[in-house]
């Protein structure tokens, strides 16, 4: 994998690998200074030239040998394979925009061998010296998120220095996922991913070895880097201790992938490059499916401290406790596992569901992010909305597991008598047992003696003209399917009275001024803080926050909160800005600044499962924005 340079003075196209090895052609030893006037170029882009074919020529049987006072001659061993070596390399144009210049320089250094000048550069490019420089700033700032550098040596040049691992992460993500593989010379792409998958997945199957769809594309891809890398010798530099819960079964696919495939390319054959395998392996096969029943699946003690700590983080933080949910603990070990592998070496992972998870469970989302700071405090990383991702679709899990169906009492009050009423009361368990605790039955006269504090709901098959402290439904007396339907949605959804508890009027703002979140939040903090004294380090702890994990989520919402518990009651303010302002990855003009107590709350989990609901209707966000009001917030909070 080789980028070949050399420009015409016109600029207008590469000096082609075929006609310098054609100006050979004659059999006779030709001088740097003919080539140079002959192309056009100078003597040392012609020397760099050769150099640079030499590095590859010697796999396809030639070389182009050098010999002083005489210049170079094209020397060609029995069965050399130059036809092959020319069909390889395809006519690349000029970059010419900023864009085509930083990837065809990073491209460049990546797949060069020792330094390289930057008159030189230049030379190839057409470019200033200050515009070179400009481009190597912005290569390096490339380079950095894969812990690579440029290392710059007086009199020799410039080189990329940094683990071969990550030189091929880099190839990987910017050169092969994004399809710019013209950049580096290959235009078959398609054709060896396909070969190489016609290897990989026979021998899956053997293995009894699961990839998703997305985890076997991505890992025949990083298959395809490193054979390419291995071709010019760039071999990785890991041991077999370097991988942590070893299996039995992936060493043994990894160990005969790399035999075939070296004997295939006529490669080497490396431990290292075995190693290297199973970590893409490890680091993807377990994404969209867990299994419980692999006889070498070994959760080691650091992955379920972990689990355990995001756990219990997300119990201080939401008050909803999965500590004791046995599954959902196994199920986020099982997934710790390749995660770990993953995020140590800085393996990404594409997840298609993103979009979807973030918009339908936005909940199970908000708490993936917060238990996902636990993992970038302890591996120093920040982790990705894709990983965020896959975490909150168990989380999603364990909500619906978690909701259990509060039961209730009710009053029916009817007027046909003991009978009928005892009927109609029997109908109602009969229907609505899983609701229901205690069913009373009254009439009209003793209903004004009837002691409400013992019921939620009030059921009539009578108009009732007094007062009665407890929400009532008029049904029919025989519960046809409309009764039913609307006895039901009562039950299900409550009477939401547990609302003004936590949203109240004087925690509702407009005109919160500011350019950018640090100072939306400052100020929404200091208007709090004229109405109630904050625990000290508030704003200090929500910005924390915002630094683990963004909150948020799209549709103008963000859900700020402290990192840790700082209240003792739940608090919930809410603030609608006059225009929307970016958060961390999308616009925000509703914020609700949320700060879960101390103080236990049964009615804490229906507060996130109403507040959730609103923030999944788009028009309701939007017609709050339209009318910041607080009574309106209230009656769409209340809407069923």
């Amino acid at each position: 994998m080789k980028i070949y340079t050399g420009f015409s003075k016109e600029g207008v196209s590469m000096v082609e690998i075929y006609d310098i090895l054609q100006a050979f052609s004659s059999g006779s030893y030709i001088t740097a200074e003919t080539l140079a006037d002959r192309f056009k170029v100078s003597t040392k882009t012609i020397r760099m030239r050769i150099k640079e074919i030499n590095d590859t020529a010697v796999q396809y049987g030639f070389s182009i040998e050098s010999k002083p006072r005489y210049g170079y001659l094209l020397s060609l061993k029995e069965n050399n394979r130059l036809d092959e070596f020319l069909k390889s390399r395809p006519h690349i144009n000029i970059p010419d925009t900023v864009a085509d210049r930083i990837n065809y320089l990073l491209a460049y250094l990546l797949n060069y061998n020792g330094y390289i000048k930057l008159d030189d550069l230049c030379s190839f490019l057409f470019v200033s010296r200050p515009t070179m420089q400009n481009t190597i700033k912005e290569v390096e700032c490339i380079l950095e998120q894969y812990n690579l550098n440029i290392e710059r040596k007086p009199n020799y040049g410039i080189r990329i220095v940094g683990e071969e691992f990550d030189c091929r992460r880099c190839i990987g993500d910017f050169f092969v996922k994004r399809n710019k593989l013209n950049i580096i010379n290959d235009k078959y792409k398609g054709d060896k991913i396909k070969n190489i998958a016609d290897i990989v997945i026979p021998m899956l199957q053997k293995y009894d070895i699961y990839l998703s769809e997305t985890a076997l594309e991505t890992f025949l891809e990083q298959i395809y880097v490193a054979l390419l890398r291995m071709k010019r010798g760039k071999y990785v530099s890991f041991e077999r201790n370097d991988i942590n819960n070893f299996a039995v079964k992936e060493w043994e696919f990894a160990n005969e992938l790399m035999e075939v495939l070296a004997k295939l390319e006529n490669l080497e054959s490396r431990e290292s490059e075995i190693v290297y395998i199973e970590i893409y392996l490890k680091g993807k096969r377990m994404i969209g499916k867990v299994s419980c029943d692999e006889t070498n699946f070994v959760i080691k003690e650091e992955i379920d401290y972990l689990t355990m700590q995001m756990l219990e983080s997300v119990n201080n933080q939401f008050k909803m406790d999965f500590r004791v949910n046995f599954e959902i603990r196994m199920m986020l070990n099982q997934h710790m596992v390749p995660l770990d592998i993953r995020i140590k070496y800085d393996i990404q992972s594409k997840n298609p569901l993103l979009d979807e998870i973030k918009s339908k469970y936005i909940m199970a989302y908000t708490i993936a992010a917060h238990a996902s700071t636990v993992l970038a405090e302890h591996y120093k990383k920040k982790i990705s909305e894709s990983e965020i991702g896959y975490l909150a679709l168990i989380f999603a899990l364990a909500i619906e597991q978690n909701v259990k169906i509060q039961k209730t009492n009710i009053l029916i009050v009817c007027s046909s008598g003991k009978g009928s009423s005892r009927l109609l009361a029997y109908k109602y368990k009969k229907e609505f047992g899983e609701y229901l605790n205690e069913i009373y039955v009254c009439d009209l006269t003793e209903l004004k003696s009837f002691d409400f504090s013992k019921v939620s709901f009030v059921l009539t098959t009578v108009s009732i003209a007094v007062y009665v402290p407890k929400p009532v439904l008029e049904v029919g007396l025989f519960l046809g399917d409309t009764d039913k339907a609307a006895v039901r949605e009562l039950f299900e959804t409550g009477e939401k009275r547990y609302l003004c508890k936590y949203y109240k009027k004087g925690a509702f703002f407009v005109g919160i001024e500011g350019n950018n979140k640090e100072d939306i939040l400052k100020n929404l903090c200091d208007r709090i803080e004229k109405q109630r004294k904050l625990p000290e380090g508030f704003y200090e702890a929500v910005l924390k926050r915002e630094g683990l994990a963004q909150t948020d989520f799209g549709n103008f919402i963000a859900m700020p909160h402290p990192y840790k518990t700082m209240t003792e009651e739940t608090l919930v303010y809410i603030a609608i800005l006059e225009k929307p302002v970016l958060w961390t990855k999308y616009e925000v003009q509703v914020i609700f600044l949320i700060s879960v107590g101390t103080k236990e709350d049964s009615d804490l989990n229906k507060f996130y499962e109403d507040t959730t609901k609103l923030i999944l209707k788009a028009e309701a966000v939007k017609y709050l924005i339209k009318n910041p009001e607080y009574e309106v917030l209230m009656n769409l909070l209340r809407q069923r």
